[in-house]
C-alpha cells in the first residue's frame, strides 16, 4: 500500500497522538486478515434520521434546512486498522478525547500513520466531484481499491479545491472546494442561502480524520463513504444572516457565523460515516 501524504508538524503529531492513545494497544487483524484483496469504493449521501427526502433536515438550533444543490471535491480516502481515539469506547481517558475533539479539525498533524491509524488496509487515491443530491441516495461507484483483508476501525479522507485532473467536472466549482445552496426556515423566517467553502493547503487543514467504522474488509465487497450534510449545520444560527431585500439568496461569507460553523463541522469526524457491503 502507498503511504498517506506526510505533513510537517512532527512534534505536535507525536505529542497529541501519544496523549490520545497512550496505553492503548493497536487493533489486530481478524482471523481472515493479512490476505491481499480487491474491493470497491463508493459514495452516497445519507438521509437525516426520520427524513424521507435527501438534503432535508432540522438543525439543533431549530432551523429547517432544505438543500437545493450541493457539490464538493472529496478524496483521497484511507481505511485504517486502528479505532478512532475519539470513539466513546476508545481506551483514551475522557479528558484526552475531549481535548482531541476541541483541537480538531483546526490542528491536524500527521506523520505517515495519521496518529494511531496504524496499518492502511485500503485506499482510493484519487479525488472526485460529488453531487450530494444527484444520486437520490444511491451509491456512486468510485472504482476498485487494493487492500488487506481484516477488521477496519477508522478511515480518513481529504477535502480540497478541484485539481486540473478533474477537468470540466471540477471547473464548475470555480476553484472552490464545496458549494451548497438551499433555504433555511424557522417559524415565519425564510433564509435562502448560498455558500462556497474553501479548503486550501496546508494538508493538515484539509483532512477529516478519526471517522469510526467497524467493517470486515474482504474480497469483492464494497466500502461506502456516507456524506452526512445534516451534521454540517450543527450550531448554525441563520437568524444572524441578512437576507437581501431583492430576495436573492444570501451569500454566506467567511465573516458569517453559519460559514464558520460549516467550516468546522464539515471537517469533524461526525461529518461522514462508513458502511460495508459484503460480496
Amino acid at each position: 500500500m502507498t503511504s498517506p501524504l506526510r505533513t510537517t508538524r512532527r512534534a505536535f503529531s507525536l505529542m497529541l497522538g501519544t496523549a490520545l492513545v497512550g496505553g492503548a494497544s493497536a487493533c489486530g487483524l481478524s482471523g481472515t486478515g493479512g490476505r491481499s484483496v480487491t474491493f470497491r469504493m463508493g459514495l452516497r449521501t445519507a438521509r437525516a434520521p426520520g427524513e424521507d427526502a435527501l438534503g432535508e433536515f432540522t438543525t439543533d438550533t431549530g432551523w429547517r434546512v432544505r438543500l437545493s444543490s450541493g457539490l464538493m471535491v472529496l478524496g483521497p480516502i484511507y481505511i485504517f486498522e486502528n479505532a478512532s481515539p475519539l470513539e466513546p469506547t476508545a481506551s483514551a481517558p475522557r479528558v484526552l478525547r475531549r481535548l482531541g475533539q476541541w483541537l480538531l479539525p483546526s490542528a491536524h498533524a500527521h506523520d505517515g500513520h495519521f496518529f494511531s491509524g496504524g496499518t492502511v488496509l485500503g485506499e482510493w487515491d484519487r479525488e472526485v466531484v460529488f453531487d450530494l443530491l444527484a444520486e437520490a441516495g444511491e451509491v456512486r461507484e468510485l472504482g476498485r481499491s487494493p487492500g488487506i483483508a481484516g477488521l477496519a476501525r477508522s478511515f480518513s479522507l481529504l477535502l480540497q479545491p478541484p485539481s486540473r485532473a478533474l477537468g470540466a467536472e471540477g471547473a464548475v466549482l470555480g476553484g472552490r472546494s464545496m458549494i451548497l445552496e438551499g433555504t433555511a426556515s424557522r417559524e415565519e423566517a425564510q433564509v435562502p442561502f448560498r455558500v462556497a467553502l474553501d479548503f486550501p493547503p496546508p494538508v493538515e487543514l484539509q483532512r477529516v480524520d478519526f471517522v469510526p467504522i467497524a467493517v470486515e474488509l474482504d474480497e469483492g465487497g464494497r466500502f461506502i463513504v456516507e456524506v452526512q450534510p445534516h451534521r454540517w449545520f450543527e450550531g448554525a444560527h441563520f437568524d444572524r444572516v441578512t437576507v437581501p431585500a431583492s430576495g436573492e439568496p444570501a451569500e454566506l461569507t467567511p465573516e458569517t457565523q453559519v460559514y464558520r460553523a460549516l467550516t468546522l463541522n464539515v471537517r469533524r469526524y461526525t461529518a461522514f460515516a462508513g458502511t460495508w457491503e459484503p460480496a
